[in-house]
């Protein structure tokens, strides 16, 4: 089992149009798992739940969404993990 919580990788990245993101939690607890534009604006909750200590996978289609650059963010309410994701069309 992980001893923190993460990203661990995303994939592919640039992606079109879907990418896997693969994270872990240590502890159990509600995490949320977000994608956020370049201007910061929340666009898509992949995510918001109770999970217990493991590795966890989810799918993200961004066909909807103009290409750029958005970012990742796995949180609870304790501490943040942002990673960059590049969408090419």
């Amino acid at each position: 089992l992980p001893n923190e919580f993460g990203i661990n990788k995303i994939y592919p990245n640039p992606f079109n149009p879907q990418s896997t993101i693969k994270y872990h939690v240590a502890e159990p607890g509600k995490f949320t798992l977000d994608i956020y534009n370049i201007r910061g604006q929340k666009i898509d909750e992949l995510m918001n739940e109770y999970v217990l200590p493991g590795y966890y996978r989810v799918s993200w289609n961004g066909s909807i969404h103009p290409s750029g650059i958005y970012f990742v963010l796995l949180y609870n309410n304790q501490s943040i993990i942002r990673k960059k994701i590049i969408f090419l069309k």
